[in-house]
């Protein structure tokens, strides 16, 4: 039985705390309290089915019940804190290996009190050994989602070592289905890849092994994420749960710079959402908490919609914004060099096309990779090539800056290279494992927990940037630490503390240089979560600087970080067709617009294109700033063949933003239904494509392959 102890309303979310009443007829590995956190649209209170007691009648269950007189409970909450101390057992339903939820460590929590915060909910749980785990639900006004964290505290007079803690565990999903809802749920996941970022993974929940067992004796669990310093290689920090039946959706995002994990778990009818540091069985992690001494998880977002994935992704997506420099108010186009001097950003290179390029609303002008280096591979020492700057490089960024630019430059400093004289002279000074330098390639990881570090890089970095006048920085990542390193009780929790630093130093920079525009790369989109989205102004959304499936990436990345954060290159060559042209602008429309490639022989027809693409990106800025998004899309799985054709929306209450992108063999017309009322305002794209506006339909035609058009329209 269930008995509401706490109701909360947190916009239009509303947060209800159950505790578990009455008698439980399964068995246990403790006696504690149970209380179990659910979130759900405020305005489907009343739609709350009441749910089954049991399956004592069902085919499977009822002779066992009738001879034994053994009861088969359908439901029993699952604890919103979870966490695991060494030495207490695993929950006993075939769990161990496969997660450590509903351990003995959750079991024991048998007093609880629900107190209220300035801007939220805090639950504070007790075990008689002095263990206080404490679960704080803040809200922050004109959010669609709440923030989650767990602490957990050692009152007790014993070390205890930690081994699973879980900054959220969402629960009796769905609580308006009756039963266990058979078909109901599907489970999505965002998978990425280099150059493959954000291909979304949803499947029923009976496809992933998460439907109930007969008699509800096996948890059932779904654990997946993110091992070392690139959150985002394998899976974005990110899942969602859609119950189809009632039409809600929930999710949550992980706010990780490094390791993380998600599980989807089932034991009974309901489903649970939990996720947070990677325990010890799937990240190697254990931290041993001292008598006093307290580990709080990282942050996780978590919200509920009547609505489907996209309208999930729509309000998770606010949780990476972070504040804006003065400079990106107006999401300023840029350049960057490196599809157009491929790692020679030299004066007699660049200043021609700082020239060229002063016709173009262009902001930015970025030096990337190849400025530091000439004979060896200078990650890591950071040396000017002096014969190529040979006026300085000060007095280079000098005339960039008098020709009307923001100067940038590219930094991968968090390692160093092995022919670098320090990777060679400072090894003491590098990550190690199991005693060895840990490296990745010919690539070593500098330990930011060593205060020489951070003295060596704040010289070679924030006095470099300082010295030289230069306004912005792209920060790469290209190679991942793996699992864990030497230095803290687990390896897991030597990565951990490893990040603490790193993230330390970021700020150290964003303080000492306050106005500094700072790109995230981590080889195109490996490090696109939320956390790291906060630390920078806008991220790389990938590596793939010229294919056809540019727009899918673009399109995938958009709805999972912040639009004004997410730059997209548009690489253009005076060999390109009027349509490549526009095809590769206008991807650039559904993010950050930035320019590079072959650009100072453009013909000036072609140049015309460009200018008018700025013209069109310029007038569609405030819903790029604001606005929430909707994908049309019927393609082929293969990305790099694509076929069939895409339609991205973005609107809020005054623009609507639509971009198609069409592949091969796409259908000849293409229309879609658009929220609200529109009138055309501007358009950029092949001029073969016919355009009409009926009402809210938007309809295309004489469309063909590997074509473009993105229209603006406002508000009527």
């Amino acid at each position: 039985m269930l008995t509401l102890v706490k109701k909360q309303l947190f916009g239009d979310m509303l947060a209800l705390w159950y505790e578990e009443t009455g008698d439980v007829a399964q068995p246990t590995v403790g006696a504690g309290k149970r209380i179990e956190f659910q979130l759900i649209p405020a305005a489907m209170e009343k739609a709350i089915a009441p749910h089954r007691r049991d399956t004592n009648d069902t085919v499977a269950c009822k002779v066992l019940h009738k001879i034994w007189n053994m009861e088969f409970l359908a439901a029993r909450p699952e604890n919103a804190i979870q966490y695991k101390i060494s030495g207490d057992a695993n929950a006993w339903l075939y769990a161990a290996g496969s997660s450590m939820r509903n351990s003995e460590s959750v079991e024991q929590l048998k007093e609880y009190e629900i107190c209220d915060l300035p801007d939220g909910v805090q639950l504070v749980m007790r075990d008689p050994r002095g263990i206080v785990a404490r679960q704080s639900v803040r809200y922050r006004k004109g959010d669609r989602f709440v923030t989650v964290s767990t602490s957990v505290e050692n009152c007790g007079k014993e070390n205890v070592t930690l081994e699973y803690l879980a900054s959220f565990s969402l629960g009796g999903l769905s609580p308006f289905q009756p039963d266990d809802g058979p078909g109901a749920y599907k489970i999505a996941r965002w998978r990425s890849n280099w150059s493959a970022e954000g291909r979304l993974d949803m499947q029923r929940a009976e496809e992933l092994g998460l439907e109930r067992s007969w008699a509800g004796f096996c948890q059932r669990n779904l654990r997946f994420g993110e091992l070392g310093m690139t959150p985002v290689r394998d899976f974005f920090p990110q899942t969602a749960l859609i119950d189809e039946k009632s039409g809600v959706a929930w999710g949550a995002v992980i706010d990780s710079l490094s390791s993380w994990q998600m599980e989807v778990s089932r034991t009974l009818d309901s489903l649970n959402l939990s996720g947070g540091i990677p325990d010890r069985e799937f990240g190697h992690w254990k931290k041993i908490l001292a008598p006093g001494e307290t580990l709080e998880s990282v942050a996780a977002a978590v919200t509920v919609v009547a609505g489907d994935v996209e309208d999930v992704q729509n309000r998770l997506v606010g949780f990476g914004q972070g504040e804006v420099k003065k400079s990106e108010e107006d999401l300023p186009i840029m350049f960057n060099d490196w599809c157009t001097t491929w790692g020679k950003p030299y004066p007699p290179y660049l200043l021609p096309i700082a020239d060229m390029l002063k016709r173009f609303p262009i902001r930015y002008f970025v030096m990337d990779d190849g400025w530091f280096r000439k004979d060896g591979y200078g990650i890591g020492d950071w040396v000017v090539v002096p014969d190529q700057y040979p006026q300085g490089l000060k007095a280079f960024v000098a005339e960039i800056r008098a020709k009307g630019y923001i100067p940038g430059i590219w930094f991968e400093f968090e390692n160093a290279v092995d022919s670098s004289k320090l990777y060679q002279e400072k090894p003491e000074w590098f990550l190690q494992f199991d005693g060895k330098r840990l490296r990745t390639g010919i690539r070593g990881f500098l330990d930011f927990r060593k205060p020489e570090v951070i003295g060596y890089l704040a010289e070679k970095v924030i006095a470099f940037l300082k010295e030289n006048d230069i306004g912005y920085m792209k920060v790469d990542y290209n190679s991942p630490t793996g699992y864990g390193c030497d230095g803290a009780e687990s390896k897991g929790e030597g990565l951990r503390q490893h990040t603490l630093g790193v993230e330390k130093f970021f700020k150290m920079i964003s303080e000492a240089l306050p106005e500094l525009v700072l790109e995230i790369c981590a080889s195109g989109g490996h490090r696109l979560s939320s956390a790291w989205m906060r630390l920078s102004s806008m991220a790389s959304f990938s590596d793939a600087h010229e294919g056809v499936e540019i727009p899918i990436i673009a399109a995938n990345t958009a709805s999972l970080i912040p639009v004004r954060k997410n730059q997209i290159w548009a690489v253009l060559h005076p060999e390109d067709s009027d349509d490549r042209l526009r095809y590769s602008l206008a991807a650039g429309f559904m993010g950050r617009l930035c320019l590079s490639g072959d650009l100072a022989p453009l013909s000036d027809a072609q140049k015309l294109i460009v200018a008018e693409a700025c013209d069109f990106y310029r007038a569609a800025v405030p819903v790029l700033k604001e606005g929430d998004n909707r994908l049309f899309r019927e393609i082929s799985p293969a990305w790099l063949a694509p076929q069939g054709i895409q339609l991205f929306t973005r609107r809020n209450a005054t623009q609507c933003l639509a971009v198609l992108h069409s592949f091969e063999n796409p259908p000849p017309e293409f229309a879609a239904e658009l929220s609200g009322k529109w009138r055309i305002k501007q358009i950029f794209g092949a001029e073969n494509i016919a355009l009409q506006l009926d009402g809210s339909f938007l309809s295309f035609a004489g469309i063909k392959d590997f074509q473009s058009v993105a229209v603006l329209l406002e508000a009527e």
